[in-house]
């Protein structure tokens, strides 16, 4: 992994050779706040600071000491897809991008699947066709309400599957039947609704699989090595800050 970050870090400047305190940042450094000299009517705080070059040489050292030893890189891997997260990234960005590649794999067996399940209508259809040309009580009347039949199954199966491939496995139950069943029209009900409640449970399997791929993943923290750590710039503030004097 070849990956860079750019980060300020600030302490207060230690007085009478006590340790510089890194842990606790002086201030943020917006360096548009940056000036080469103070505001008239500032003044100094006077203290016994140490300033030479060897003082900064062992600030920085202790910077990364600390570095070294809290700073860490965390990303995330999905091992199903070899699958890493850039470091930074959060958790919920990385998954997103899991089942995008999630769904890629399932996308094929939900094609099969709604050809498998069509293939069933059409043989329901196919033969339901065959008993109404044989049928002497086939009518006008009888003849649209199986059309009707059929577009409903049609339409609930469509909606399972446009829902499980569209919202990324929203759902996977049948959408309630809204029309009426004469009883000469029993069988077709129970050979629509047994494809139906087949194809549920058939995406519901298809979701549990997805949901296992997509939601697999394993944490790594990388820790940096002093010689990870390139210092670019070191600089000597003074930090305006308020008063308060008591009466």
């Amino acid at each position: 992994m070849n990956h860079s970050e750019e980060h300020n870090h600030t302490a207060w400047l230690p007085e009478a050779g006590l340790a510089i305190d890194w842990d606790s940042p002086a201030t943020d450094i917006n360096e548009g706040w940056l000036a080469p000299e103070p505001d008239a009517g500032f003044s100094y705080e006077q203290g016994n600071y140490s300033t030479t070059k060897s003082d900064f040489d062992q600030y920085e050292a202790e910077l990364i000491d600390m570095l070294v030893r809290t700073d860490r890189l965390r990303v995330f891997f999905n091992p199903v897809f070899g699958l890493f997260s850039p470091p930074g990234d959060a958790l919920d960005e990385f998954l997103g991008r899991v089942a995008e590649a999630a769904l890629g794999r399932v996308e094929p067996e939900l094609k099969q699947l709604r050809n498998r399940f069509e293939l069933q209508l059409e043989q329901v259809r196919e033969a339901q066709a065959a008993k109404g040309f044989r049928s002497e009580s086939l009518n006008l009347d009888s003849f649209i309400s199986h059309k009707l039949h059929f577009f409903e199954s049609e339409s609930r199966l469509a909606d399972m599957f446009s829902t499980l491939a569209g919202a990324v496995f929203g759902t996977t139950q049948a959408r309630a039947r809204t029309e009426a069943f004469p009883r000469e029209e029993v069988e077709l009900h129970e050979d629509l609704a047994r494809i139906e409640q087949e194809a549920s449970e058939a995406l519901t399997t298809l979701y549990a699989e997805y949901l296992t791929l997509a939601n697999e993943y394993d944490v790594f923290e990388i820790g940096l090595q002093p010689d990870n750590i390139q210092v670019i710039r070191r600089m000597l503030l003074w930090v305006p800050t308020v008063v308060v004097s008591s009466q």
